[in-house]
């Protein structure tokens, strides 16, 4: 695991710096840009009294659920459409139809099908997250090198070799990064849809601080979706370093001259 570079913190500590200095000067009113300080010792209280675990928690546990089914069955799509043409003609302009949809003009309609609990809101980020992953795994397994393909056939590999020892294998870096980006896009449409509809999660806690004009807790709830982002980027991070170390330290040793 890689150590944090200490040289990556000099641009938000300047940052979080400057807005002190600017908010505590008062030349921005503090119900517009509160103190940073402020903000924090409100995110302590907050998290001290239970209210941001709990919200916290519920928002992973949606989040979490609709990316697992959006990767099951994203992956497994689209391996079965690299795999038959027949599966691929009937899948591909389904997917074509419904992927530039928005996600969010599609929020009505999943509240009037399954209501605005949990179902609906899993089902949206399952949307949102599912066809990056799709797309990604398709396109992993059509760019596979055809002379991998030619001399596995040539050492007498079956069609199960193939797809064990080949496709999969050189189609893992584009998997991986499809649900890299999804991590992101999760959080996204969790706090989305969180927000239009909900009693519950880190967005509902945005949106109803700013409908009573609570500054402080509104910037509080955005540095935890801040932190969430961020954490879950890098353990997405390490997991791709771990399973694709072999893939890095090929392509950097393909690059020595």
């Amino acid at each position: 695991m890689k150590h944090i570079n200490i040289k990556k913190l000099i641009s938000p500590i300047i940052l979080l710096l400057l807005w002190e200095l600017i908010a505590r000067i008062g030349w921005i009113p503090n119900w517009f840009l509160p103190v940073p300080s402020t903000v924090l010792q409100v995110l302590w209280e907050m998290i001290l009294s239970g209210e941001v675990p709990k919200h916290t928690g519920i928002s992973l546990l949606r989040g979490f659920t609709g990316y697992g089914f959006a990767a099951v069955f994203g992956i497994g799509l689209g391996l079965l459409i690299a795999w038959s043409k027949i599966i691929e003609n009937i899948f591909d302009p389904l997917i074509e139809l419904i992927r530039p949809l928005s996600t969010f003009a599609l929020i009505p309609i999943f509240f009037l099908w399954f209501g605005i609990g949990n179902t609906s809101k899993i089902i949206i980020i399952f949307k949102a997250c599912f066809f990056p992953i799709v797309i990604n795994t398709i396109s992993g397994i059509k760019g596979v090198d055809s002379k991998l393909i030619q001399a596995a056939r040539s050492l007498g590999a079956t069609e199960r070799q193939l797809w064990t020892k080949v496709f999969i294998p050189s189609a893992l870096p584009m998997i991986i990064t499809g649900m890299r980006i999804s991590t992101a896009i999760s959080i996204m449409a969790l706090v989305g849809v969180e927000m239009l509809a909900g009693d519950s999660g880190i967005g509902f806690l945005v949106i109803d601080a700013q409908r009573t004009f609570d500054t402080e807790r509104v910037f509080a709830g955005i540095i935890v979706l801040s932190i969430l982002g961020f954490s879950l980027d890098r353990i997405a991070r390490m997991i791709q370093y771990r399973i694709l170390s072999w893939h890095t330290q090929t392509s950097l040793e393909g690059g020595r001259t």
